[in-house]
Parts: C-alpha cells; structure tokens; sequence
C-alpha cells in the first residue's frame, strides 16, 4: 500500500526584527553558493545592513517564508528614484534551493501586494516599473517571474580573480595621480560618492544621489576608503574604485573587491580604468587579500566584462533581471492582477 506524503506548510508572514536574521542569512548564503559566488555574507555584515536601511518599512516591505516552520526565504521591497526619471521597484528574493519551486510564485505574489502600495503612496507623477533579480541556478524563480507577466531585461555575472599575483605592470596615465582618501574625510567621500553618480548618469538603472543613500553608503561594515583608488585629474575625480574585503574570511583566503568602478565620460579610452584596476588588486593584496572579485552589467556598453577578463578574472556566477512595465506616470494598475495576464 503506498503511503501519503503531505504536502509542507507554507507560511508568509512579516518580518519581526533582528531575530530574523541568522535564517535570512542562511536563506541568503545557501542560493549564493548554489548559484557559485565567490563569498558568503555574515550575520554580523545582515545586522549592520538592516540597520543602516534608510526609507524603508521593513514589517511591510520584507516578508518572510516558513516551511513547516522553518524560515526558508524572504524578500524584500526596496525602492528608487532613477535618473532617467523613472521611479522603480525593485525586490530582493532569497530561496533556499531545498524549496526551490514550492515558493516563488506565492513570494512574488505578496511583494506585488507591497509594490502597489508604494507606488500608490511614493510614485507621484513618474512612471514607473518592478524588477526582481533572479540567480542563473535558480530556474524555479525566473519561471515564476515569467509566469508572473515578468520579462528578461538584463544580465549581469560576478567575477573572480583566482590570484592576486602576477599584475600586469600599468602606470597611471601622464596627467593623472591617485591620491589616498583619509578615513574621516567626510567632504572627499562626498566627492566620490557624487563623482561616481556622475559617471554612471547616463547608464542604466542608476538611481538619483540623495542623503539616505549616501548614508547607506558611508554606514556600509565594509566601507574602508583607505583601501579605494582615486584618480585626479588637477582637483577633478577623473576614476575609481572602491574596494573593499569581504566581511567573511578564513586563514587561507580572504576576497578584496575591486567594486564600484567608474571614470569620468571625458577621461575615457586612455587606459585609466585598466590601470585603476591593477592598482586596486597590489591594494587589496597589501590589505591581506588572496584573490579578488567584482560584479558586472554583461550590457555595460563600454564592454566593461572584456576588460576585467583581460586582466585575469573569470565569470563564476550569473544572474538575471526580469521587469514588469514600465507603467505610464499617473496610472495604477492592480499589479498582482496585472502580472497574471
């Protein structure tokens, strides 16, 4: 005789606080891996974010999953302002694989109940759209977006840099210096966070600069700028890039992130960002780092993945972004109707 299975109890409800955060970590960590990052995340480094979260609800914007009473995922609602004057959702889902094709439409779901609320008090009079970010390994999630009335709109892969040996020898052009960026210069991390909304004005998806981002930014547990690279042309920002060490480390290897590159559209096509980036790996190298990593818009048109790998990193994971809209300003569709049509 064959014996039943039941089916697993799943349960949405909201998030209740920091004690949500060691499962949220885990539900992080274990799609990280799955999808082959480079690192992991902290409990320490979930705290410090959640903290430093500025205009945010977090017992309406974040909603977690049970399965038979074990939190296995969540997600998030978080929102922008876009410099191409687009106001845009965005949700971060984080599944554990062990219940990967149980959940996500169920998810999705609820943070489009959210998402209409938001636009509905936040929108104003831009249009607007929602996206979610789905992991290349998690084809549960990209059919429910799918499903969902979601489409592909982007790609983007993360990078490794297996060693920090072996740099190729690129001075700074002539005309440009690097100068080092005091810990408590609170005007100059001004400058390079306003230098680099500057140079990824015209890309896409980059939000308007505020004060409660550049708080998130400076409120950052890996914000370190003794560690960045800044190029100046006179007093002008003319390049950089923000590194940073992974918050996870062990004896044997710790990552340093060359992130947050940019140069300025008038100091293009001089071999800058090749040189910045060779200075960043001897950086993080000093710092004590083993191997180095970064994430990149695979639609960057200035074919920003041919140039990291012809410095030595190698793509190690792959995500995707699927959109619903964009939505014309003023209207106020029923999303989670709208997005089974």
């Amino acid at each position: 005789m064959a014996s039943s299975v039941s089916a697993p109890v799943i349960v949405l409800r909201p998030y209740r606080g920091p004690q949500d955060h060691p499962a949220m970590t885990d539900a992080a960590n274990a799609i990280d891996r799955f999808n082959g990052a480079p690192s992991g995340r902290s409990l320490a480094g979930m705290d410090d974010y959640y903290a430093n979260l500025r205009d945010v609800d977090l017992p309406r914007d974040c909603t977690l999953v049970e399965v038979d009473g074990v939190v296995r995922a969540y997600g998030r609602v978080a929102r922008d302002h876009l410099i191409s004057g687009e106001f845009q959702i965005f949700f971060v889902a984080n599944i554990d694989p062990a219940v990967h094709g149980l959940v996500e439409e169920r998810l999705l779901r609820r943070l489009l109940e959210r998402a209409a609320e938001v636009i509905e008090e936040r929108a104003g009079d831009r249009p607007f759209l929602v996206k979610v970010e789905a992991k290349e390994r998690h084809p549960g999630l990209q059919a429910a977006a799918e499903a969902l009335g979601f489409r592909r709109s982007r790609s983007g892969a993360q990078l490794v840099r297996p060693t920090v040996d072996d740099v190729p020898n690129l001075p700074i052009p002539d005309g440009f210096e690097i100068r080092p960026i005091a810990a408590d210069d609170r005007a100059m991390h001004r400058r390079v966070y306003e230098a680099g909304k500057r140079a990824f004005a015209g890309t896409y998806g980059e939000s308007v600069p505020s004060d409660t981002e550049f708080k998130q930014f400076i409120g950052s547990p890996t914000f370190d700028p003794t560690l960045w690279q800044v190029a100046f042309h006179g007093d002008e920002i003319a390049g950089q890039i923000l590194n940073f060490m992974d918050e996870e480390r062990s004896d044997e290897d710790w990552i340093g992130w060359t992130e947050g590159i940019s140069v300025q559209p008038e100091y293009r096509r001089r071999g800058l960002a090749r040189a910045l980036l060779a200075a960043s790996i001897r950086r993080v190298a000093r710092a004590g780092a083993t191997r180095t990593a970064l994430g990149v818009d695979l639609q960057n048109p200035n074919q920003a993945a041919t140039l990291y790998q012809s410095m030595g990193y190698r793509i190690v994971a792959l995500d995707h972004e699927y959109t619903l809209g964009p939505f014309p300003a003023g209207s106020r569709p029923s999303l989670a109707l709208e997005a089974g049509r």
